[in-house]
């Protein structure tokens, strides 16, 4: 007697499920790469890690400033327990914020929701450092930008 397991084959049911699904995870994916975005993650773009970068080149890297109540200047936190959003949400939508600065409220609203009893914001400053690197390695202090700005509404 026998002790291999049997054989079962899959039906057409199981067959059509399995490969409507994977070709909607391919048209996702596809979708993701041509329009370059991650808002499909994880079937968005992952260019980022795609192609290699220049060791002599630039590393430009976006982040946000802001002035407080108490008149201090303060980097924001850019991820879920400061502000609810990552730097690379900022980046992905850079273009979309440096067009219309107004979309930085939700920053300060979101900012004031989370932490109410902090000093909150008063204005806002996207920002962007330009470093210059010589075999991978920093060269001098980075080129600094103030890409907009914003005036919180209360």
């Amino acid at each position: 007697m026998s002790s291999e397991p049997a054989v079962r084959r899959i039906s057409r049911q199981g067959l059509v499920w399995r490969l409507g699904v994977t070709g909607v995870a391919l048209v996702i994916l596809a979708m993701g790469q041509l329009q370059d975005t991650n808002d499909y993650f994880p079937l968005g773009s992952l260019s980022q890690y795609a192609t290699p970068r220049d060791l002599d080149g630039t590393v430009r890297s976006v982040y946000m400033m802001a002035d407080t109540e108490s008149g201090e200047r303060v980097r924001v936190p850019l991820n879920p327990e400061g502000v609810g959003v990552g730097r690379a949400d900022i980046e992905s939508q850079l273009n979309r914020i440096v067009d219309d600065p107004s979309l930085l409220q939700a920053i300060a609203d979101a900012w004031s929701e989370l932490h109410p009893d902090a000093d909150q914001y008063v204005a806002l400053y996207v920002m962007r450092s330009t470093y210059q690197l010589e075999d991978g390695i920093q060269q001098g202090e980075p080129d600094v930008e103030q890409l907009t700005s914003w005036e919180v509404q209360r």
